[in-house]
This record gives C-alpha cells, structure tokens and sequence, in this order.
C-alpha cells in the first residue's frame, strides 16, 4: 500500500473519532451506542493504517497521528464503558429491566 493509502486509513479513522466525539453524551444510552459505532469503524482504521505502516514506509508524522488517534480511541471507548455500565446499573437499580439468569441454582 502506498503512503497515500496510509493516510487515507488515517483520515477516514480521525473523521470516525470526530464522529464519536460528536455523539457522545454520557447522559443518553443511544448517544453512547452511537459513539461506540463511530469507535468501531475507527479502530478498523487504525487497524489497517498500523498494517500499511509496518508494511513499508510511512509518510512524515503518519506514525505521530496513528499514535494519537490510538490514544484518543482509548480514552474514548474507556468513557463509553463506563457510562454504558452506569446505565445498565441504574436500569437494574430502578427495576427496568429484568435480571438475567446468572445460571447458578440456589
């Protein structure tokens, strides 16, 4: 792959991180799914702007941004878990949804 398909991994993983920045809001469950799709495509991204770039040369600070968009996916997607398991806990709390069978027998 050439360098020019680096970058082109590299912006398409930023525009998903943009995207999964724009969604997030730790208050609405959909808005935290909708991030966490956004981080989805991201990390695919990323994970093929590492293969191109352990696969040849990359082009002038390519590795730097790789490196920041890893970084700011995993701040990202540690906030979108916390806050989708603050929900489920409140759900489970105020009794809206049903507890699932642990499959354990008393």
């Amino acid at each position: 792959m050439s360098g020019a398909g680096l970058l082109a991994h590299i912006a398409r993983a930023e525009g998903y991180v943009a995207e999964a920045s724009r969604a997030w809001d730790p208050a609405s469950v959909s808005c935290c799914t909708a991030c966490a799709a956004a981080l989805e495509r991201a990390v695919a991204e990323v994970q093929a702007a590492g293969a191109a770039a352990a696969r040849g040369a990359a082009a002038p600070g390519a590795r730097t941004r790789l490196e920041r968009l890893r970084s700011e996916v995993e701040r990202l997607a540690r906030l979108v878990d916390a806050a989708l398991a603050f929900c489920r806990g409140f759900a489970l709390r105020a009794g809206d949804e049903p507890l699932a069978p642990s499959g354990m027998e008393a």
